[in-house]
C-alpha cells in the first residue's frame, strides 16, 4: 500500500513532483494498490458538496464563478506577456497576428469550418464568430505555452482581452468547443474546466448540439480526427509504457505513463486492478474525448493486426483526467 500526499497541477506542471511520481508508477506498474491522503483530482460533484460545507463567503465566490467564470481565468501579474494585434481568425481556435505568426489556441478544441474541399461542422462558423467578437478590442494579449508551438509550426497561447480576460475561458463558457488538456500546457486547466461545465450543464453550444452526443464505441459510423465516444470497458492491459483500455467495439483508450500522473487516482488503481482479470466482472462505462486515430492509416504492422481482428481499429490518447469520464 502506498500512502501520499496530494499534488496539485501547478506543481505537476512545473516539475517540482515528477520523479516522484515516476516512482509511484512504477510501484503501480508493478501491481502495489493505492491510497491518498488527499485527492489531487477533484470532480465538480465533489467542489459542489465542498461548497455546501463552507461558510457564506464562499458561495458568494461559487456566485461569481458561475456568473463570468472567465473573469476568474484573469492574466495573472508578473508573467511574460506578449501585447498582439490580431489580423485573422481561421476557426474558433486559431487565429493570425499581423505579424505574420498563427496562434492555435491553449485548452480548447472548435468545430472545423469548411476547408479544404469539406463542409463545415455544426456550429464551426458559430465559433469562428464567437472569437472574432472577443476580438474586437485590441490589442490581445499573448500568453505563450510551456510547450510553444505544434508540429505545424503555430504558437501554442493563452488569449486575454486588453482588461486581462481569459477570451478562451468566454469560448468554453459559451459552449464554442471543447476543452483539451495536454502536458505541458495545463496553466488554467481548472478554470477552463469550470467554464466549460457551465456550458455543459446548460447544454449550450457543442453540448446541445445533437452531432456532438458521444458516438458509441460499436458503431460502424466512427472515424477518424476529434470525436465524443462512449463505451463499456472489455478489457485493460499494461505496458512499460502506457495503459490500453480496450472498450467493446473498435476503440482503444491510450494512456501513456507520462499522462498518468494527471489522471484521477481512483480510476487510475481500478484500471489496474483491472488489468489482472480476463473480463471485467462490473461494468465499467467511460466517456472519452479527444483524436481518434485510424491505425489502419498507420505504418508498420498495425493495419494488418487490425485487419486480423488482434488490435482494434481506433486509438485515442488520454493526457488528463478532464478527456474522460465514468458513467
Amino acid at each position: 500500500m502506498l500512502c501520499l500526499p496530494s499534488v496539485l497541477h501547478r506543481s505537476a506542471e512545473s516539475g517540482g513532483y515528477w520523479w516522484s511520481y515516476r516512482q509511484i508508477q512504477e510501484a503501480l506498474w508493478r501491481g502495489a494498490s493505492l491510497q491518498v491522503s488527499e485527492p489531487r483530482f477533484q470532480s465538480m460533484e465533489t467542489r459542489q458538496k465542498t461548497l455546501k460545507k463552507a461558510p457564506m463567503g464562499a458561495f458568494f465566490i461559487a456566485c461569481l464563478f458561475s456568473m463570468q467564470a472567465f473573469a476568474l481565468c484573469a492574466l495573472e501579474p508578473d508573467l511574460a506577456v506578449e501585447t498582439v494585434q490580431v489580423k485573422d481568425v481561421f476557426d474558433g481556435d486559431t487565429v493570425r497576428l499581423v505579424d505574420g505568426r498563427k496562434v492555435r489556441l491553449v485548452g480548447i478544441n472548435t468545430p472545423e469550418v469548411a476547408h479544404g474541399g469539406k463542409p463545415a461542422e455544426p456550429l464551426g462558423d458559430d465559433a469562428r464568430v464567437q472569437l472574432q467578437s472577443m476580438l474586437k478590442q485590441q490589442p490581445i494579449r499573448l500568453l505563450v505555452g510551456k510547450d510553444s508551438h505544434d508540429h505545424y509550426g503555430r504558437v501554442l497561447g493563452h488569449l486575454f482581452d486588453g482588461q486581462g480576460n481569459s477570451i478562451i475561458a468566454g469560448l468554453l463558457q459559451q459552449g464554442a468547443g471543447f476543452q483539451v488538456a495536454i502536458v505541458p500546457n495545463l496553466r488554467y486547466v481548472d478554470c477552463y474546466q469550470a467554464a466549460q461545465q457551465q456550458a455543459r450543464e446548460a447544454r449550450l453550444g457543442v453540448w446541445g448540439e445533437p452531432y456532438y452526443d458521444p458516438i458509441a464505441a460499436t458503431s460502424d459510423d466512427l472515424k477518424g480526427g476529434y470525436a465524443r465516444i462512449k463505451g463499456q470497458v472489455e478489457s485493460v492491459s499494461l505496458s512499460k509504457k502506457a495503459i490500453f483500455v480496450e472498450l467493446e467495439g473498435q476503440v482503444s483508450l491510450k494512456i501513456e505513463r507520462s499522462a498518468a500522473p494527471y489522471i484521477d487516482e481512483a480510476l487510475l488503481d481500478r484500471l489496474v486492478g483491472l488489468s489482472r482479470v480476463t473480463r471485467p466482472d462490473a461494468a465499467l462505462w467511460l466517456e472519452a474525448r479527444g483524436w481518434l486515430s485510424d491505425r489502419l492509416t498507420w505504418s508498420g504492422a498495425a493495419p494488418e493486426k487490425v485487419r486480423k481482428g488482434q488490435q482494434k481499429r481506433y486509438q485515442m490518447k488520454i493526457t488528463h483526467q478532464v478527456a474522460w469520464q465514468i458513467l
